[in-house]
């Protein structure tokens, strides 16, 4: 996973300090539990520190600070770094960067269709079976892998790169250094529909805005985000979206929001700065949530909620409400089960009567 690499050379990359041997050569990568012998596994709390001795692994990126038992300096290595998570993440972009193909030569591949209206930067690269349509801008150092579609005056900033099958629908902005995985949907209509008058099915409500993305942006795997129904959808800078998310018309993401995967945003919710929303947690129409508010995974917020506050359960409540009347719910599933218990009590005793 990591080719080779010695503890030494890896100790310098990362500014790191070795206790133990220096010559040890690395292969891998690993969990403490799951490493085998010449894997790297990294230690940044006293809990992962009392796995050590029962390792495998040859050598670990430690937190300084952290004392580590049962270590063995004649077999094995601790390299201390100032933080054991950012070292590693530093480390895997190193690899990320070594391990990654290259990318495509700027141009444009044969069998991609750009419309004569658009304007392609010549440093872009525009890999097979593209389509760019007319008014589209793409900036300087953009890389659209394959099968992308770009629909009519849709800009993209410097430095985005698109992965296979993204598709961008007209008039949606992106700003610089955005990344969109494969099958990120940007700009489809919003979800609005109306009963017709003569009471016989629905009309669906045209949405004439778009979408307007900040930068530097991640997208993940088959997300989409709708246009507005009048004013943009806005991404604020920073964003990060995981796979499969939904985010509805008119939605407002603040800046370095993170979006955990299959969260579901309703219309015309704003979700502050730096707020979090775990994993398949949903939010009702219209509601606001505000800067640096946690929200738990499968949470279903049905009310606004106020900044830096943390909510879970559903419908959606405090930290201490939920908890309070998650207690109060055992305590009467308790009290039910011991009524049931007397009542067949009785019951028997009235049997041998």
């Amino acid at each position: 996973m990591i080719g080779s690499l010695t503890t030494q050379a890896l100790s310098q990359m990362l500014d790191g300090k070795i206790v133990g041997r220096t010559d040890l050569v690395l292969t891998d990568l690993g969990g403490i539990d799951e490493a085998c012998a010449g894997a790297l596994t990294f230690i940044r709390s006293a809990e992962y520190a009392a796995r050590w001795a029962k390792s495998l692994a040859s050598a670990a990126l430690v937190t300084r600070g952290i004392e580590i038992p049962g270590h063995d300096p004649d077999t094995r290595a601790l390299i201390y770094v100032e933080n054991a998570d950012e070292a590693l993440v530093m480390l895997l972009e190193q690899l990320s960067k070594m391990a990654a193909p290259p990318l495509p030569p700027a141009g444009l591949h044969p069998s991609s269709v750009v419309d004569d209206a658009a304007t392609v930067d010549p440093t872009a690269s525009i890999g097979p079976l593209c389509f760019i349509g007319p008014d589209v801008t793409v900036g300087p150092g953009c890389v659209l892998h394959s099968g992308i579609t770009l629909g009519r005056s849709v800009t993209l900033g410097a430095r985005c790169t698109l992965h296979p099958g993204v598709v961008i629908y007209h008039g949606c902005t992106l700003g610089d250094g955005c990344l969109l995985h494969a099958h990120a949907t940007i700009g489809a209509d919003g979800f609005g529909f109306i009963p017709r008058p003569d009471g016989k099915g629905l009309l669906k409500v045209p949405h004439l805005g778009a979408v307007v993305i900040g930068n530097d942006v991640e997208i993940g795997a088959g997300a989409c985000i709708d246009r507005g129904k009048f004013g943009p959808t806005t991404i604020g800078d920073g964003v990060k979206i995981d796979n499969l998310v939904q985010v509805g018309h008119n939605v407002k993401v603040g800046a370095h929001t993170i979006l955990c995967g299959q969260v579901g945003i309703g219309g015309s919710c704003t979700i502050g700065a730096g707020a979090m929303l775990g994993g398949q947690a949903g939010v009702e129409d219209n509601m606001n949530i505000g800067a640096g508010a946690m929200i738990a995974g499968k949470a279903g917020v049905m009310k606004d909620v106020e900044p830096g506050q943390s909510v879970f359960g559903m419908p959606a409540r405090p930290g201490f409400d939920a908890l309070r009347s998650l207690a109060a719910t055992e305590r009467l599933l308790r009290t039910v089960k011991s009524l049931k218990q007397r009542v067949a009590t009785l019951e028997a005793d009235d049997d041998q009567t």
